[in-house]
């Protein structure tokens, strides 16, 4: 009975084990600043999502400024905004926007899960989208040009504007993250929810591991040892080939921006994410190792 019970043990270790380093990195991707910022926060500065955010707002402002002073702007309004927006993500002040558009979006889909897991889903899929606010982004970006025209109005007849913050405009975009139409938004945020505990699923791990280790006896607490470590190893390369690397689809109808933030997303989660479950099965390697050794060195007993 013993030796059950330490098998049982080691193997809901190896569980736990998981659990615990899925729940860290979730927990860290919803609740902490970095993860994201490192994953996305260099986004502005690849040029295709420049230039397709700068020709959304291109596209918005040339309805939105008078044609009087469309008119005097030698070569057309859209040549002069063309190379004066593209050139303003490479600042601080669009940047440090940008940071703010990635943890605003951080802790809104954060309260979105807990708000699911808390009161409830219709269970469609779209509760799972993420609302990406570039806001910030196109009032930070707009700023000198909007100076600019402030100074230029003056002087233009027919045109009698106090402010040109109309020009900064409010662009959002959505991107479905649920890929599978049958996906359950309850069950995302039960997933989100449980993973501010895996401190306490780390712990368990460990003391399970000590007590089916002195549960066993002779050679089969380092074969139960050997078999949870190839179940934990088994585990983390699929994490690591799956989960941690995913091959993120680009929706029907998805602007040209959002497009571009799902590929570069998508390459920079799998170079934060992967590395820890390549180590995860590295050490679950070793400790089969180490139990197969213990099992081959423990001397059998006698009838």
């Amino acid at each position: 009975m013993r030796n059950v019970f330490s098998v049982l043990c080691l193997l809901l270790a190896s569980l736990l084990a998981f659990g615990g380093l899925a729940g860290y990195q979730l927990n860290q991707l919803l609740r902490s600043e970095e993860p994201i910022r490192e994953i996305a926060g260099s986004l502005p500065q690849q040029p295709q999502f420049s230039q397709a955010v700068t020709e959304m707002l291109i596209e918005d402002l040339t309805h939105r400024l008078p044609e009087d002073l469309q008119w005097a702007v030698p070569g057309g309004i859209d040549q002069v905004l063309n190379p004066l927006l593209g050139q303003a993500f490479n600042n601080e002040r669009t940047l440090a926007a940008w940071d703010e558009v990635l943890q605003q979006t951080r802790t809104g889909y954060t309260s979105q899960l807990e708000d699911i897991f808390s009161q409830g889903s219709t269970g469609d899929p779209s509760e799972l989208d993420i609302e990406l606010e570039l806001t910030p982004v196109t009032e930070a970006m707009t700023e000198p040009l909007r100076e600019g025209l402030a100074d230029i109005a003056g002087w233009v007849p027919g045109v009698n504007l106090d402010s040109f913050d109309f020009i900064a405009p409010e662009i959002e975009i959505d991107i479905q993250t649920a890929a599978d139409s049958e996906a359950d938004p309850y069950t995302w945020a039960t997933v989100a929810a449980a993973s501010s505990w895996w401190l306490l699923y780390g712990l368990a791990a460990g003391v399970l591991t000590v007590a089916g280790l002195f549960l066993g006896t002779g050679r089969i607490r380092w074969y139960a040892l050997a078999g949870a470590a190839v179940l934990a190893g088994l585990l983390g390369l699929w994490m690591a080939t799956g989960i941690a690397s995913p091959d993120l689809e680009h929706p029907p109808g998805v602007p040209e921006a959002g497009a571009v933030i799902l590929d570069h997303v998508q390459t920079r989660f799998t170079g934060w994410a992967q590395p820890p479950w390549w180590v995860f099965s590295a050490v679950s390697g070793a400790v089969v190792i180490i139990g197969v050794a213990g099992a081959m060195l423990t001397p059998s007993r006698r009838r």
